[in-house]
């Protein structure tokens, strides 16, 4: 399945990550076979690095970097808090 790239320049791209994928591989669970990371990779085909993750039932804007001083330049705004991330929940009765 090719994920939705919603932005692209020479330092990043964004996907709208669907919901049940998760970022990358992780030993939480060993049974997972696809992963947003390798989806892309393969999809555009080059290497990848993701600036934040999104939990697997999330779904949302994933920015990825094309390469290492993209990746420093992007850690260091999410450390600095320079980078807002906004969550609109979708509900359904009584909160």
């Amino acid at each position: 399945m090719p994920l939705e790239i919603i932005y692209a320049d020479d330092d990043y791209i964004a996907i709208n990550k669907p919901s049940g994928l998760l970022v990358h591989r992780t030993s939480l669970d060993k049974h997972a076979t696809e992963f947003a990371l390798q989806l892309l990779r393969d999809q555009i085909g080059q290497e990848v690095f993701p600036c934040h993750r999104l939990d697997r039932p999330t779904s949302g804007v994933l920015l990825f970097a094309l390469n290492a001083d993209a990746l420093r330049h992007a850690q260091h705004e999410f450390a600095e808090r320079r980078v807002s991330k906004v969550y609109h929940a979708i509900t359904r009765g009584t909160i």
